[in-house]
């Protein structure tokens, strides 16, 4: 029973880690000048932190996936311990 609610509450980490990471890539991609190149994948993430220097946001969104990750990975070996 623990185990089915770490999953659960693993995944619900993950997609909340997985909205904020796309947050950030929007806002990154909004700060950007109109007659700048298009910026893609980490480069949106690196223009982030310059943009916002000290905005949490990379810290807790890196957290949120850590956390998810950790809970998925117990529940499951939680689930299959008990057989």
């Amino acid at each position: 029973m623990v185990g089915s609610w770490l999953i659960i509450s693993g995944f619900v980490l993950l997609i909340a880690g997985f909205i904020l990471r796309t947050v950030m890539m929007m806002r990154a991609s909004d700060a950007t000048a109109p007659e700048a190149r298009v910026l893609h994948g980490r480069e949106l993430l690196r223009h982030y932190r310059a943009s916002f220097p000290h905005s949490s946001t990379p810290v807790v969104t890196r957290s949120l996936l850590a956390a998810g990750l950790l809970f998925v990975f117990v529940g499951l070996a939680l689930q299959f311990a008990r057989g």
